[in-house]
């Protein structure tokens, strides 16, 4: 039987803005934090503007620099390697959808070992960054559409379906899936989702090795809430 997963990537299964770390390469993550909260605040127009300034810092560097700097540190969720390791020994397929920039999803995918990546295609001159445009982007529902192509691929119904976001933005994602997590959520996609997660990714493992908890107890100081699924 075929198993889905799919996975959100900022504010999921990291917990830094990954493309202002790696703004600061070239010395530009404060100017990167800047125009994201500007653009958090309403003070610029699209977030395609917000993407491609901050992208557009990154001109000439390569992916093997973006490796580097995450081998640094690489920001992900507590838990989220043991996640993983599991899902990949009771046969998921994993899917990583984002906006964020294949040379970094690339490097996610190689450490977790993801089976599919989605993400924004900058124009690259060898294994460096060029620019990046409104011609690069698909259409805003890129992520829904393409993890749609891979769920009719794969022949997988929703019923075998599981997705994890962590804000509002992700209720697409979530709406392919019978099981829903939220994990630190925020702007109420916690209404969404059949089971909450404060922190800890590992925590997943607890629901999926049981269908019948109505309420997972204290793990540490994480604690995992279980919606009955009827």
């Amino acid at each position: 039987m075929k198993k889905l997963f799919i996975f959100d990537f900022d504010g999921t299964l990291v917990k830094e803005d990954i493309l202002d770390v790696i703004c600061e390469i070239v010395g530009k993550k404060e100017e990167s934090r800047i125009i994201n909260e500007k653009f958090i605040k309403g003070q610029l127009k699209t977030l395609k503007d917000t993407i491609c300034a901050r992208i557009n810092f990154l001109k000439n560097v390569s992916s093997t620099e973006i490796e580097e700097k995450l081998n640094q540190n690489n920001y992900l969720r507590q838990g989220t390697i043991e996640l993983f390791k599991y899902l990949k020994e009771n046969n998921f397929i994993t899917v990583l959808c984002s906006g964020n920039i294949m040379p970094v999803l690339e490097y996610y995918k190689k450490l977790l070992g993801i089976d599919y990546v989605l993400g924004t295609n900058p124009i690259m001159n060898g294994n460096k960054i060029d620019y990046i445009d409104e011609t690069c982007f698909k259409n805003k529902e890129f992520k829904f559409e393409s993890c749609k192509e891979i769920i009719k691929k794969l022949n997988i119904d929703k019923e075998n379906i599981y997705a994890i976001g962590d804000s509002i933005s992700d209720i697409k994602i979530l709406s392919l899936a019978k099981h829903t997590f939220a994990v630190d959520p925020k702007s109420g996609i916690e209404k969404y989702a059949n089971v909450i997660i404060k922190e800890n990714m590992n925590e997943i493992i607890n629901y999926l090795k049981s269908w019948n908890y109505k309420k997972i107890p204290k793990y540490g100081i994480f604690e995992v809430y279980w919606k009955n699924f009827a």
